[in-house]
C-alpha cells in the first residue's frame, strides 16, 4: 500500500510540474517585440524557453521554430551577434537584430 502511495504522489507531482511549462506557440511577432540585443542566454531561455537546436560551429546559432513553421536564429558568444527570421526553405525574410 505504501508504494501505491509512494507512486501516487511521484506521479502527481510530475504532473503538476508539467503545468509550468510554457506551451505558449512562439510567433515571430513575439521576438521582434520583445528580444533586446543585450539578453544574455540566461535571459533568452527565461523569456523564450530552451532553443529547439543549437546548429552552431564555433558560434552558437539557437535556433527556434516558430508555429507557422518559419524559424527565429540567434547567433550568440557572449551577446547575441545577430537574430534572424528564416522561411521553411532557410531563406532570410528579416533582420531582427
Amino acid at each position: 500500500m505504501k508504494n501505491i502511495l509512494l507512486l501516487i504522489v511521484i506521479l502527481g507531482f510530475f504532473g503538476c510540474s508539467e503545468e509550468n511549462i510554457n506551451t505558449t506557440p512562439l510567433t515571430y511577432d513575439h521576438f521582434q517585440n520583445n528580444l533586446k540585443p543585450e539578453m544574455n542566454y540566461t535571459a533568452l531561455v527565461d523569456f523564450f524557453g530552451e532553443p529547439t537546436k543549437d546548429i552552431g560551429s564555433g558560434i552558437h546559432i539557437y535556433v527556434y521554430e516558430l508555429s507557422d513553421s518559419t524559424e527565429i536564429w540567434i547567433g550568440y558568444v557572449d551577446e547575441i551577434l545577430y537574430a534572424r527570421h528564416l522561411d521553411e526553405k532557410g531563406q532570410l525574410l528579416d533582420t531582427i537584430i
